[in-house]
């Protein structure tokens, strides 16, 4: 029997982007407001932002929240 806590994982996954520290400001955001926001650049540009954040499928996206650090939002346009 899993925990709650091992429940909560599988429910909701996490991604963050590289500049992730103790003293870096930023927010987390859905996983389809990131894609959403990806689609919204061009190739290389979306290519250059997504090898920033951890991998997911984007079939996954509902499940998953991305940390995006204050730059890294403004590059994506959240």
């Amino acid at each position: 029997m899993m925990s709650e806590q091992e429940d909560n994982k599988w429910a909701m996954n996490e991604r963050e982007c590289i500049h992730r520290g103790p003293n870096t400001q930023g927010n987390y955001y859905s996983g389809p407001n990131y894609i959403k926001a990806l689609q919204g650049l061009t190739g290389n540009e979306a290519m250059k932002m997504a090898g920033k954040v951890g991998a997911f499928f984007w079939a996954d996206a509902p499940n998953t929240r991305v940390w995006l650090c204050e730059a890294c939002a403004a590059e994506i346009g959240l």
